[in-house]
Formats: structure tokens, C-alpha cells, sequence
């Protein structure tokens, strides 16, 4: 599964921090962005096969939410709705209850945010 990543600097850790926000307490560092990146995907891993194992549940990704979330600083919803044909409402609805996109509705979102 797909999931975003942050990768960024911390001053307090002196290292990269990598972290899966949809994947709770999913969080590695590495001295490079690249090494953070490598212990993040075997986080990811071992977070997923602690979920399956215990029978916790395991989020599906939902990579718009994740985009639109990571870009909403720079994002205007009714901006976003008119470049997306989606319908304004409906997407601040699904955004302020954290709701899924439809997999149409994803693929609009995620081409437009791409340009950001």
C-alpha cells in the first residue's frame, strides 16, 4: 500500500525525520534523507505487521486527503472544487470529516494538486 511521507530536517534531533501521518506513531530519522526514507518503509512495515498480527485496523490510504492536507497552506477549497469540477460543498464536507474520496473523485483531486 501507498502512503505519504513526510521527510523534513529537525534542528532539536539533528536528523531527517520521516513520518507516515495516516499510520499512527509511524515515525523513523536517518543522518540523510535517503536513510530516513529506507527506515521509514521498514517502519511502515513493521507498523503494518503489528496491525495484522494483533487485529488492530489498518487505514486505507487516502492519498488526496494526505495531499490536500500537506498543501493546505497554499489551497483555497472553493480554488480546488472549480479546478476540479468537484462541487464545493461536498468537498469541504468530506475534508472537515476526514470522509473518502471516491476513486474519480481522488484522481481530480490528485491531478490538480500535482501542479502545486
Amino acid at each position: 500500500m501507498k502512503y505519504l511521507t513526510k521527510i523534513y530536517w529537525s534542528e532539536a534531533d539533528e536528523a531527517f525525520i520521516a513520518e507516515v501521518p495516516a499510520l499512527r506513531g509511524c515515525v523513523s530519522h536517518g543522518a540523510t534523507r535517503e536513510e530516513a526514507a529506507a527506515n521509514i518503509e521498514e517502519a511502515m512495515t513493521s507498523w503494518l505487521g503489528s496491525a495484522q498480527k494483533h487485529g488492530d485496523p489498518i487505514p486505507a490510504p487516502d492519498l488526496a486527503t494526505e495531499e490536500i492536507t500537506r498543501l493546505s497552506p497554499l489551497l483555497n477549497v472553493s480554488k480546488l472544487a472549480r479546478l476540479t469540477g468537484l462541487n464545493k460543498h461536498t468537498l469541504a464536507s468530506k475534508l472537515r470529516r476526514h470522509s473518502p474520496f471516491t476513486v474519480q473523485e481522488a484522481k481530480k483531486i490528485l491531478a490538480v494538486v500535482r501542479m502545486f
